[in-house]
């Protein structure tokens, strides 16, 4: 990059939002560059955490609850008709 194109960056930078957290001891906001969600990188702009692989929330026991769910629904249906 030449010394031009580095100053516009720069202006740039200076002009985007920032991250806002507040630090623990000096109490000052975050000066970093927020993401889409307002928060640095470091503050909880990228991850939302280790994706679910097993247990309640996959996508396979979202699924198979769903199914069970519709196969009650019917039943309840069926059981109010006849009474």
């Amino acid at each position: 990059m030449n010394n031009k194109a580095m100053q516009q960056a720069r202006a740039a930078l200076v002009l985007h939002p920032r991250c806002g957290a507040h630090c623990r001891r000096t109490g000052q906001p975050c000066r970093n560059p927020a993401m889409a969600n307002g928060r640095c990188r470091m503050h909880g702009g990228k991850s939302t955490g280790r994706p679910t692989i097993h247990g309640r929330y996959t996508k396979a026991a979202l699924a198979q609850r769903a199914g069970w769910l519709a196969v009650e629904r019917s039943l309840r249906a069926l059981i109010d008709k006849s009474e």
